[in-house]
Parts: structure tokens; sequence; C-alpha cells
């Protein structure tokens, strides 16, 4: 069904909806089998339907719109819309679409410029890592948060950042890198790492930046404008580390022949397939996928980007993983904002940013919904919240919780022994020791969620544009099943009424009148008597053809052409001019002198079934197309209230 609907899709997103149609969501202009149409559907539709400049007219719109929604009634009928195949798709069609209503979009948009921006700058980065994960306790956390303060008072007061990581970094890879990240972009790091590095003026060092891995310590050592994205093939000679001095001798030996061997004009692609250890790309001449700053390790992405020309390759590249030669492809720069945009939301929807999205959103929707939260109970809490509690070892006692609700909004609220349980069940997810700090949060979680899904439990009450493109979805979705059984489905499965239409229309699908024949044509506007003569003398001798062309083609040219094979009727006008009849003829083609030979006569048939079997699938979908909405105009009753159509003849003249 997805693929059947992908384009009706695409059309819904990318039309825009006719706000001044909600002046007629009111109005009911027709019913169908007792389904009733308000007239501001229509409207959407029509304007959907016709094209600027060219539109269609209406009443002949509204019969079509008529048999579409028939069509929708007998889809209800037969209960399609009530199977849980049916109800799952449309709810995550539903669920897509509510995205766009269930963020800031304004804030969204800023962050996406904001993002672009990053995009198009990479930073050069070291980091040393205290690990802290998420879930250690308060006493934990501020011992790793003194740690890394006292880490970067050692580099402030001098000591070299490289020496530090390596004596200090919880980062495995610091034991290879010694903390060096190489060069990264928007994205490439987890969020709070990313806004501090981006934050950071070259040479400058954070302050300890918090993340769910623990603290980090960072120092940027320089930005530049993004290179983009290169692609690359390489042929490699593996040398880890660990690996012994004779065999990373034998690496380096056996990448700088290879290399001498691509300098004398050996085919790269072939030497990749034949040499390189990296077997996932030597199978396909060491080619590597599209590639940014940050996605290949420093040492790598540093050589490939600094080729300059496609065909360029590298002297050997040694990297920790070993030898490497690499040669340019191709290269493209990072794009416009548009053209990233995909790219961007994508991370974007991935990210922890998005929340920033949701909670402006909520902000809003608090205001809107006279959000209110009762100061006795919140009190109460703080009071009664310790950090057992906090930590998730502890629950309150829900007899001793207060009657009334935390917090109401719209006609939704929570209660404080509601409130107490979703405490308990989220667990130690708030790190902090102070109560105040942790009911408050915590109540903005649970408002949130709240608020959001009650948002979402109205958008159809509260957009009409929303409800009426959920409905177009709905309506789509049920004519694409309908057809597809009453139609689609039946014509490819239904071979005995397909081989009846086709005899009932085999007629209208005949052959052309043709002949078999021959034809001696010389290059001569005059060279009738001597292509008549020959023929005459050699037509009835074996080897007519190697006679005549011996006695025409005297000199070695090509004065006699002969063609053989079949010609239709409407091919040429010369041939359709003569007798269609079995003989000789002496006529002229193309003004040159001609002698015609017709072997048989093809007189006009039907073509095949298999000739023609796409031609008559089209043919009988169309026949039982027509049936059906002559079996629907007769089961179901169609209601349209003039008055109203008046209106909307009016609206859609002046429009």
């Amino acid at each position: 069904m997805k693929i059947g609907l992908s384009l009706f899709i695409l059309v819904y997103l990318l039309s825009a909806a006719d706000s001044n149609a909600q002046n007629f969501d009111d109005k009911i202009l027709l019913s169908v089998a007792g389904i009733k149409v308000p007239a501001g559907e229509f409207i959407r539709m029509y304007g959907k339907s016709s094209e600027p400049g060219n539109k269609e007219d209406v009443d002949e719109y509204l019969h079509q719109f008529e048999i579409f929604k028939l069509k929708i009634a007998d889809a209800i009928s037969e209960g399609i819309d009530t199977t849980n195949s049916f109800r799952t798709e449309l709810n995550g069609y539903r669920n897509q679409l509510a995205q766009h209503y269930l963020t800031d979009n304004d804030t969204k948009e800023a962050l996406l410029q904001k993002a672009y921006k990053r995009y198009l700058t990479e930073i050069n980065a070291w980091h040393i890592l205290v690990a802290c994960p998420g879930g250690s306790s308060p006493e934990d956390t501020l011992e790793a948060w003194k740690k890394a303060a006292g880490i970067r008072e050692r580099i402030i007061q001098g000591e070299p950042f490289e020496q530090v990581a390596r004596s200090t970094s919880d980062d495995p890879s610091v034991k290879i890198n010694g903390g060096y990240l190489g060069y990264f972009t928007a994205f490439q790091m987890i969020m709070p790492f990313e806004d501090a590095a981006f934050n950071l003026k070259t040479g400058e060092i954070s302050q300890p930046v918090r993340t769910p891995y623990g603290y980090h310590i960072i120092k940027v050592t320089g930005r530049r404008p993004s290179r983009g994205k290169i692609l690359v093939a390489h042929i490699m000679k593996v040398s880890p580390p660990g690996t012994s001095e004779e065999q990373e001798k034998e690496a380096e030996e056996s990448i700088n022949k290879i290399y001498r061997e691509l300098q004398a004009g050996a085919n790269f692609n072939e030497m990749a397939k034949k040499y390189s250890d990296h077997k996932e790309s030597a199978a396909n001449g060491g080619k590597l996928p599209w590639f940014g700053a940050g996605d290949m390790i420093p040492d790598f992405s540093e050589a490939a980007f600094n080729l300059k020309d496609t065909g360029d390759f590298t002297k050997p590249v040694r990297t920790v993983y070993g030898w490497h030669i690499i040669k340019l492809l191709d290269r493209k720069p990072p794009g416009t904002f548009e053209e990233a945009r995909s790219y961007l939301e994508s991370k974007l929807n991935r990210s922890s940013l998005n929340s920033l999205g949701r909670n402006s959103l909520v902000e809003k929707l608090k205001k809107e919904y006279n959000f209110r939260m009762d100061r006795t109970l919140f009190n109460w809490f703080t009071d009664n919240t310790d950090t057992l509690i906090i930590q998730g070892l502890k629950r309150y006692k829900i007899e001793t919780v207060p009657q009334g609700n935390i917090y109401s909004f719209a006609d939704q609220h929570l209660s404080a022994k509601a409130f107490a349980t979703f405490i308990a069940g989220r667990g130690a997810i708030i790190l902090t020791g102070d109560p105040v700090y942790f009911i408050q949060q915590s109540i903005n979680a649970s408002a949130s969620d709240q608020i959001i899904k009650y948002e979402n439990s109205i958008l159809e009450k509260k957009y009409p544009d929303f409800r009426y493109l959920i409905n177009e979805f709905h309506d789509g979705m049920l004519l694409f099943e309908i057809s597809s059984e009453k139609v689609w489905n039946k014509a490819r499965e239904d071979s005995m009424g397909l081989k009846s239409y086709y005899e009932n229309h085999k007629l209208e699908h005949i052959t052309r009148r043709s002949i078999d024949a021959k034809i001696y044509e010389i290059r001569s506007p005059t060279g009738e008597k001597l292509l008549y003569s020959c023929y005459r003398k050699f037509a009835r001798k074996a080897g007519t053809d190697s006679l005549m062309r011996e006695k025409i083609n005297r000199k070695g040219d090509s004065l006699l052409i002969i063609k053989e094979g079949k010609w239709h009727q409407g091919d040429n006008k010369d041939i359709d001019g003569i007798k269609w009849t079995a003989g000789v003829q002496f006529s002229r083609i193309n003004n040159l002198p001609a002698v015609i030979v017709i072997k048989k006569l093809y007189e006009p048939v039907p073509l095949s079934f298999e000739e023609v079997k796409g031609e008559m699938m089209t043919g009988y979908q169309d026949y039982l197309e027509n049936e059906w909405v002559k079996q629907l105009k007769a089961k179901y009753d169609v209601m349209i209230d003039n008055s109203v159509l008046n209106e909307v003849k009016s609206y859609l003249k002046n429009e």
C-alpha cells in the first residue's frame, strides 16, 4: 500500500491549504450513502486538482468528486477502514504529519540555521575525558568534576595537553591519538561537546563539559571553512599497533613497491583488487564511501583532502592501522542551506536539539492552556523528598501523599498521588542533591509529556487543515485498497474475463497490410533499360542476384542495390502506389528505376492476445471501472444541496 500511496502523499504534502475554505467547513455540500461532505473539503480538493490559470469546470469536477466519494463509501461498507493493517498504517501517517504541529517550528528553523552555520565550519580539537556515566552518585559526580577541574588547571599552568591527556584521560583511544580528535563539524560529536567546542576560541581550554560519558576538557587548536565531502579509493597494507618490527618493515616495503608500480602506470583499480589488505573496499577497486571531516581518522582524512586533482594519488601514508595510498575520485562542496536541509533535519530530529523545539512549544502551550501548579503540594513534595528518593532507592508512602492536583491545564490534571507514582517509575534520572530542583524538573518532565499528548489528541479539532489532510490520507488509502480489489487485482487475476474482453475488442488491434518482397534498384535515374533487360535475362536462371550484380556492378561500384524483406502499407509512398498483388512490377522508388518482386501479400488480421496483452489489460481495467461505477450509482444515494453548491461556485469564481 505504501508504494501505491507515495505519489498521493507527495501531492498533498506539497499542496497549500486554502484557509478561506474554512468558512465552508460547517456547510454540507453533499451526502454520499449517508456520509456528509462539507463544502470546505470539496473546495480544498478542487483547489489541489486545478492547475493555476486553468481551473476545471466545477460541475465536471463535482461529478468526478461524487464518483470518488462513492468508492470511499463502498470501501467503508466493506469494512476496509476497520482492519488492523489499515488503522496501523493510517496512524503511522498521522504520527509523521503530527510532528510538524508538535514542535515550535520557528525555534526549529533557528536551530537548523545554527546547525548549517556550524556545518560550514570545521573545528580542530583535542580532549580529555574523566569518566562519570549517567546514574553516578552525587558524590562520584562531584569527585569526577573536581578531577576534571584539576586537570584543566594543570594545562592552564603550562603542561602540554597531549602529555596530560596520555596520563589522565579515560578515553581508551588516548593510547593511540593522545587525545587528538582532528577536524570535525556539526553532528559528529555529542551535542554538549559540540556546543562547547564551537563556542571556544582557537587556543582556548574549556571548563569541564558534562556529557553522558563524563566530564571533558576540550582544547580547540584551529577552525576552517568546511571542505565538503570527497570520494576516494585506497590501497592498504595492514600494520596496526603491536605489529612486530619485521612485519612493519614488510608492510612498508610492500606499499612502496605498489607505489612505484602506480607511478610507472599500473592501474589503481586492479592493484587495489590484487594487493589491498582492506578486503571490504578491495573488491570495488579500493573505493570508499563519501566522507567529510571527522568521518575518518585525521591522518587519512588530511592526506585525502590535500589531493588537488581528480586522479591524483598520495605517497604512502602511515596511519595507526597501517599504510595507505589514497586516490582522489571526486569531491563536492558542502551545498546550500536548502540542499543540506534534509540532512540537517534528519540529524536534528535524532539529537538533543530536537527537544528545544518541543520545549519551546510546551512553554507556549502552558500559557495558552493556563497551566497552573499547586504551590502547597509542590512544597509538600520538596519537604518530603530526600536523597534516596532522588536516587530512585526509596518511594513516597502513597497513603501520606495529600489529595489534590499537583498541576492542571485546559481540562487536564495530574493528581499528587499519580505524580508520586511517576517519580517512583523514573528512577535516578535527575542528577542533583537539591529537592526543589528535583521536584521542579520532575513536574516539567511530566507536564511536558502530558501537554504534548493532549495537544496531539486535539490536532484535528484545533487545526482544520490537519483534519482535512488526515481525512485525505484516510480516503486515499481506502481508494487504493478498494480500487485494487474491484479493478486492478481483478483485471490481473481474471484471465477468463480478460480473454473474453480481447475477443470482443481484437478488431481494434489489427496488423497492417504488408508484402514480402525483393526490390532491385539501380542508382541511376536513366538506368531503366539496363536494369529491366538484366532482370528479364537472369530472372529464370540460378543465381539471379549474383548474375545481375556482375552485369551491372562491373567497375566494383554499388550501382545495383538489392533489398529483401517485409514492407507495411504506409512505410513507403512509392511502394504504396504499386499494385499489391503477387508477381513482378517495374516501377520507380525515390525517383530511381526499380524491379519489385512481390512474393506474398498479407491482409490485416487481429494481433495475437500476447502481442496486445498490455493494451487489453488497460482496456479491461477501464471496463471494470465503468461497470463498478454503474453499480455504485445504483447502490448508494447521492444528495446535493444546490444552494450550497451555488455559494461554492460563486466563491470559486471570485477566488
